[in-house]
């Protein structure tokens, strides 16, 4: 009877450890994967390092410059503080990949679609490419992927995708520790009202 109690104690701590632990591992990988719900939301990580902004800190933007020439940004961070903009000059009415940028000097892409700002320190700014170092950096398709786009009230569009990238420290690596690549990854679902800019 002893060890029949003995057996059953020991059960029940091994099952509600391994409980304890799927719930530790849950809530880990739940920390950048929110695309379940239908809030707005901007989640990124930096080398690993989660960080989520607040709606009140997403901001939007829209120009044409002409009929081919089109820019979507979202500025995700608070003014003169740790931020990250990504830029976007694909159709935003349909899923699409943004490059980390482009090797045309004249480009919208040319300095990058990923731009991480005041990091680690303020005034600190990397980005996803710099067209003019040589040998010209490796293009790579999937910076960001818009993975849905849906209507939103008569003009918006509500904005869904994931952000895979890295900025690079440049030539200046050598001088200051913090001048390094970082990689970027996150996910995003954001609104934007397409007759001007929009702030949540």
């Amino acid at each position: 009877m002893k060890k029949h109690f003995i057996f059953l104690a020991a059960l029940l701590l091994f099952a509600f450890s391994s409980c304890n632990k799927s719930e530790s591992k849950k809530t880990a990988n739940e920390n950048l994967n929110t695309e379940s719900t239908d809030d707005f939301y901007f989640n990124y990580s930096i080398d690993g390092k989660n960080f989520k902004v607040s709606e009140e800190d997403i901001l939007t933007t829209y120009n044409e410059f002409s009929p081919t020439q089109k820019e979507f940004k979202i500025f995700a961070g608070k003014d003169q503080e740790r931020s990250l903009v990504l830029t976007i000059i694909s159709d935003m009415s349909k899923p699409s990949s943004t490059p980390n940028g482009s090797a045309e000097p004249g480009n919208v892409l040319s300095q990058g679609s990923v731009s991480l700002q005041n990091f680690p320190a303020k005034s600190f700014t990397f980005n996803s490419y710099d067209s003019s170092l040589t040998p010209a950096p490796e293009v790579i398709p999937n910076a960001i992927n818009i993975t849905k786009s849906e209507p939103f009230n008569d003009k918006g569009r509500i904005i869904t995708g994931t952000i895979d990238a890295i900025v690079r420290g440049g030539d200046n690596k050598q001088n200051d520790p913090n001048i390094k690549d970082y990689v970027i990854k996150g996910n995003f679902r954001v609104k934007h009202l397409f007759g001007g800019n929009a702030k949540f």
